[in-house]
């Protein structure tokens, strides 16, 4: 049977991810059966079995080789890489001219340009003799005894050939961010803002010209300074007058006022606190609770008070007291001496009858303490003092009566 035309029977189609295309790669006898052309594969025809020779991938050359369906490999020729054989190899990458020498790419090859005094195919070979003028950059050629030869470099050069330029910026001397020159024989280093010295290592200290005003404290940074403003002040140079309320320090409608400690909040009735922040008391029944509960100061000033009031009134009472018990032993000072006047005017059988009855004195002619009981339980207040006496000196007998108390100062009756 000959196969039936596309066009007429078979709807095979080539799948894409959004909506199928039509092709004239294959042909089909019965529907959703594919025969695909030479080169072409798969269910639908749509996989390229011979994409070498339908896209030439392979560049510079190269020669492709089919692997699969839709798959290939590119052999590249020497000098040339990628997965096309796109890129060219560069044969100088790997610095292949040695003493100096400068190379040159070719295709899958390389040449280098030696330099006096070398040769080779990567300039390996060194002269022998200063004829060979292999003393580079301005170095001296020196022939030796050996018969060979020694270069003698300018300052800026160094190498058995004076090949190698000094660089002195290498180790990088210039600190800081400076940017080192090489002048040949010295460096010089170009400082940043804010650095100085040989190699940069030195801070400028933006504070020596003291730009700090106002007594503002200076703190030193890079190309820079930072002042520390003394109150009221403000600004980079604290050169500017601050209004210390400007910022609205209080709180809960307090009133600020500047001082020049910094601002100071007047705070309303029920608020307290450097900015008002704290609440004094709570805002129902104040009176109420302060009256029920008293602070401790008050408490404690109370107690005080009281405690003075008693003491005073306990010093009082006892003054009182006292003066009435001095009162008292005056009054009994008195009658005492009164009674012993008598006794001493009278005779010596009137003074026995006077004294006898009440069995307050005994009388004798030789020495003895006499005592006058003038309490109910018998205690003597009042004391004689031995006294010699002699009934032989007359009838009126001479008593020396004495209070106890007195007995120091020397003070008594007679």
């Amino acid at each position: 049977m000959r196969p039936i035309e596309i066009y007429r029977t078979c709807h095979s189609v080539t799948l894409t991810r959004r909506k199928p295309v039509f092709d004239l790669k294959k042909t089909c006898s019965q529907p959703w059966q594919c025969n695909c052309q030479e080169g072409w594969g798969g269910l639908f025809c749509d996989q390229d079995l011979n994409y070498c020779t339908n896209h030439k991938p392979c560049a510079n050359g190269a020669t492709c080789t089919n692997t699969g369906q839709g798959s290939y490999t590119c052999t590249c020729r020497p000098g040339f890489g990628g997965t096309n054989c796109e890129l060219e190899t560069n044969e100088c990458d790997s610095n292949p001219c040695k003493n100096g020498g400068s190379c040159n790419d070719l295709e899958n090859d390389y040449s280098c340009t030696c330099p006096q005094g070398f040769y080779g195919k990567n300039c390996e070979i060194i002269a022998m003799t200063c004829a060979d003028g292999p003393c580079f950059n301005g170095g001296t050629c020196v022939e030796t005894m050996t018969g060979g030869y020694t270069c003698r470099c300018p300052p800026s050069y160094t190498g058995s050939n004076c090949e190698k330029k000094l660089d002195r910026c290498s180790n990088r001397p210039c600190l800081n961010g400076g940017e080192c020159l090489d002048l040949g024989q010295s460096i010089l280093c170009r400082c940043q803002a804010g650095f100085t010295g040989a190699n940069c290592q030195i801070n400028i200290d933006d504070c020596a010209s003291s730009p700090c005003q106002n007594a503002g404290t200076c703190q030193d940074g890079v190309n820079d300074y930072t002042c520390s403003c003394t109150l009221g002040y403000t600004g980079k140079n604290c050169s500017v007058r601050s209004d210390a309320c400007g910022v609205r320090p209080c709180q809960n409608g307090g009133t600020c006022f500047t001082h020049f400690t910094g601002p100071v909040c007047q705070c309303p009735k029920g608020f307290m606190g450097p900015s008002c922040e704290f609440t004094l008391q709570p805002s129902f029944k104040p009176a109420l609770r302060q009256t029920s509960q008293p602070s401790s100061a008050t408490l404690t000033i109370s107690c005080i008070l009281a405690i003075l009031v008693l003491v005073l009134v306990a010093g009082i009472i006892f003054l009182r007291r006292r003066r009435r018990l001095q009162g008292r032993k005056q009054l009994s000072d008195i009658a005492v001496y009164n009674d012993l006047e008598t006794v001493n005017n009278l005779g010596g059988s009137e003074r026995e009858a006077f004294l006898s009855p009440n069995g307050l004195f005994k009388i004798s002619n030789s020495t003895a303490r006499l005592s006058l009981s003038l309490c109910p339980d018998g205690r003597s207040g009042y004391r004689h003092n031995p006294v010699e006496s002699s009934l032989a000196r007359g009838d009126r007998q001479d008593f020396m009566w004495r209070d106890e108390a007195s007995l120091g100062s020397g003070a008594g009756l007679r």
